[in-house]
């Protein structure tokens, strides 16, 4: 059975005041999410208490740390956070730093999640970077992660903490389901206006990486817009009743606020037919998806295509089904933003490229590069980070030409049975 722990660390952590940790945190290569060569995958979300102190809440799956036997005791990890406050991206300055060292005991090791929080001392109206570091003492793996810390003003995302009612675990993604009950937080306990705009878009699949075409603006007009309150706690409950995504702000004169996702129900899975059949137009041409979505049974037509790419070999077929859709699964937890994670430029990159070799991470961009180990080719996809007010989430492909050769090669190779890996 699964449990959850919750500040219950509090009885094991130990805080090792001062503990400085100078590096330059613009030329490192940090977690995406998906590299190979990363065991631990924590996530965060940051909270603005007040103005002078920020909270950076963190879940650590015990799924991914290691446990030992001593004699005499039960199974128990060692981690260590420890983090380094920045004023800016390139900076060598260290302005903060803290660590905090826990362990667990958990005799069966059945997905429980290690969850809690760490203050941390932020002033002034700006944006900051956390570089957080995670280190599982046991097997002696770390991973780390910047983290930007919005305090520019008292409306931005940060300023909220969305909660399941009743409880104060922070949800650490932003996409809900229909009619999952959350409380929302603001930073200050008084009754307040809070305006929410419901958007009901449809977004198109992101276009071939050698297809430059200038995409249309964002139209900001909601489909509807209406009044909250928050209570005299600076609290509010809200449920979600239909698919789009939910803009609350304070000030309607600016875009800054909180927004949360409705994808669908299975979101991020893909368990219907409907959820199977829109990845397909990556690989297929207008009239074989016209063809399939027309099928009297759409999961017989989907079925169908996967066949016809396998010679109708059915382990292959089963294989090849698995591997497509578990990347469309895994895009859909990494990149997911104002759209369906494999909806996105790195979404679909992900998708018919496979994991990269390594991923850099600077300020406004990253940068992927996939090197294959037969001919030693090297391959590079450079993302851009668009400002975006409903979510730190959207990065851009810097598309060109050149691709278009790769990119049909990589296609064909799905149409062939094969699930495609540009870095082997």
């Amino acid at each position: 059975m699964k449990k959850t722990i919750y500040y219950l660390l509090a009885a094991t952590v130990c805080i090792c005041c001062g503990a400085k940790i100078a590096s330059n945190n613009s030329t490192a290569i940090f977690d995406s999410g998906f590299s190979k060569k990363i065991v631990l995958h924590p996530q965060f979300t940051v909270f603005h208490v007040s103005d002078s102190v920020s909270e950076l809440h963190f879940k650590i799956s015990n799924k991914e740390l290691l446990y030992t036997k001593r004699e005499g005791q039960d199974f128990t990890s060692n981690c260590l956070i420890y983090y380094s406050l920045f004023a800016n991206y390139n900076s060598y300055e260290v302005l903060d730093s803290d660590s905090i060292k826990f362990s667990d005991s958990n005799n069966d090791n059945s997905g429980n999640f290690l969850i809690g929080k760490i203050s941390v001392n932020v002033t002034g109206k700006k944006t900051y970077y956390l570089k957080v570091t995670v280190v599982d003492l046991n097997r002696n793996t770390n991973v780390s992660n910047i983290i930007t810390i919005e305090k520019t003003n008292e409306l931005t995302r940060q300023n909220f903490l969305v909660t399941p009612k009743k409880s104060m675990v922070p949800i650490f993604k932003n996409y809900l389901k229909i009619n999952d009950t959350v409380t929302i937080h603001y930073k200050k306990a008084k009754t307040q206006k809070i305006y929410v705009s419901y958007y009901n878009r449809n977004f198109p699949l992101a276009l071939p990486p050698f297809s430059i075409t200038e995409q249309p603006r964002f139209n900001y007009t909601p489909d509807n817009r209406y009044v909250l309150h928050l209570s005299k706690e600076g609290k509010l409950d809200f449920t979600p009743t239909k698919k789009g995504f939910y803009h609350f702000q304070l000030d309607t004169s600016t875009h800054d606020g909180l927004t949360l996702f409705l994808f669908s129900d299975n979101f991020p899975e893909v368990k219907k037919a409907e959820d199977m059949l829109y990845p397909l137009r990556f690989i297929t041409s207008k009239d074989e998806y016209d063809s399939i979505e027309l099928s009297h049974n759409l999961k017989n037509g989907i079925e169908k295509f996967w066949l016809t790419t396998a010679n109708y070999d059915k382990e292959k077929t089963r294989s090849i089904i698995q591997s497509y859709y578990a990347r469309v699964h895994k895009a859909n937890e990494l990149f997911t933003s104002y759209l369906e994670g494999w909806k996105s430029d790195r979404g679909m990159i992900y998708m018919i490229y496979g994991t990269p070799n390594s991923v850099y991470k600077a300020e406004y961009y990253e940068t992927w590069t996939y090197t294959e180990s037969i001919n030693m080719n090297t391959y590079t996809f450079s993302f851009v980070k668009v400002m975006n007010p409903f979510t730190d989430n959207d990065y851009k492909l810097d598309r060109s030409s050149s691709y278009r050769q790769d990119w049909f090669l990589a296609v064909d190779a799905w149409r062939q049975g094969k699930a495609y890996t540009l870095n082997e």
